[in-house]
């Protein structure tokens, strides 16, 4: 038996991966989880949550967390029996956004997605996918209910998240909650402290996340299968090779930042992740270790595949993001030989207008903050720094 987690020397709660599987089962009345090869990822999470230095009352919520992703893998599973010549359909020249965290990513997501040649998978759908229903009827939905009582718990727990990553039940979602459902993610090695499971993620092919993903993009897009698909994924330059191999035609567009104004702002984010897990005992230090080493490996990786696919990923500043936001989706669809209709910049520039960018400032946070080093962390990203120009 697997235990998720432990206070002193009382164990709060147990399970397995055969009883979580039964506990996700017993919720939706569904039993087939697909091909198996989320069976290691999801052991070796339990098996090192032990020791992740969870609260009683992050215990409970990474408990939930992981049955979310079970039963979400559950209803994807069946979606895609029950709607089987939708999976038949390409996924045809997606648009994907990635870069390191806190470069942008997020607002240009928000606000791509005015865009009506585009669809995403909006919140709501990523933790129950199913084919999306007309927006009229969200709102009768129990699925989307139940999401929405479930972000806006975490949300009062971690308002930051609200704040930062803009997050909504009704708006488009980032891959990685889709992408969790194989349990072979960088999702947990952000929210928890588990450095065995973490090495083991960086060693994986990701292809067959990426597969199972595009599974789920057919099944959501079933009622709208000739829309082109708009995706965002941080980690995605971790994994652009995989990427790439599953959306060959794919879009990309990469966001920049300077390390030293990015790293400290994504420890900060995932801070309040660790914190609403952990409690007292989460470690700004510890987390500012890993997002600076992890963010170099990523940013690393991605450039050894770009140099072999030429044109295909697109460049771009967040500095000049913020100088001209309409200017730089202009760039971006010039690049790529899109249009943007006069419809389109309307609803975006209404976008920019209800979300104005809060910071006047490049940077809120440094590295000493988090007990790390500027110094470091200049000469960590000495090669990435000069490549693009810091």
């Amino acid at each position: 038996m697997t235990r998720i987690a432990k206070v002193g020397e009382d164990c709060l709660f147990a399970g397995s991966r055969e009883e979580m599987c039964a506990e996700a089962a017993r919720r939706t009345g569904l039993e087939d989880f697909g091909k198996p090869d989320f069976h290691e990822g999801l052991d070796r999470l339990l098996d090192e949550l032990d020791s992740a230095n969870l609260s009683p009352q992050g215990a409970i919520a990474a408990r939930e967390s992981i049955l979310g992703h079970l039963t979400g893998r559950l209803r994807s599973i069946d979606g895609f029996k029950r709607h089987a010549e939708a999976m038949l359909r390409p996924v045809v020249r997606p648009l994907i956004v990635t870069g390191i965290v806190r470069s942008g990513t997020t607002a240009l997501h928000k606000l791509l997605s005015m865009d009506p040649q585009f669809q995403g998978a909006e919140h709501w759908l990523c933790a129950a996918p199913q084919p999306r229903p007309p927006r009229s009827a969200w709102s009768d939905n129990p699925d989307f209910r139940n999401s929405k009582s479930i972000l806006d718990g975490m949300i009062a727990q971690a308002p930051e998240f609200l704040e930062d990553h803009g997050m909504a039940v009704d708006t488009v979602e980032e891959s990685l909650n889709l992408l969790a459902q194989r349990f072979c993610t960088n999702m947990f090695p952000s929210q928890f402290v588990i450095p065995r499971y973490d090495f083991w993620y960086r060693m994986q092919d990701d292809t067959p996340s990426y597969r199972h993903f595009a599974d789920n993009l057919r099944l959501i897009g079933a009622n709208d299968p000739d829309r082109r698909w708009l995706l965002k994924n941080p980690t995605d330059t971790l994994s652009l090779h995989e990427v790439l191999a599953v959306f060959p035609d794919a879009m990309v567009v990469q966001t920049h930042r300077d390390p030293l104004q990015s790293i400290p702002s994504v420890v900060n984010l995932i801070s309040a992740a660790h914190r609403m897990f952990c409690g007292e005992n989460a470690d700004a230090a510890r987390v500012y270790a890993r997002e600076e080493e992890f963010w170099e490996l990523a940013l690393r990786r991605a450039d050894e595949v770009k140099a072999k696919h030429p044109g295909q990923v697109f460049d771009v500043q967040f500095a000049d993001f913020v100088r001209d936001q309409i200017g730089f989706v202009h760039r971006i669809y010039d690049h790529f030989g899109l249009e943007l209709s006069a419809q389109a910049e309307v609803a975006m520039r209404g976008w920019l207008a209800a979300n104005p960018r809060r910071s006047t400032t490049m940077q809120r946070f440094t590295p000493e903050d988090f007990g790390g080093s500027s110094d470091a962390l200049k000469e960590r990203y000495a090669a990435y720094r000069g490549r693009y120009g810091y």
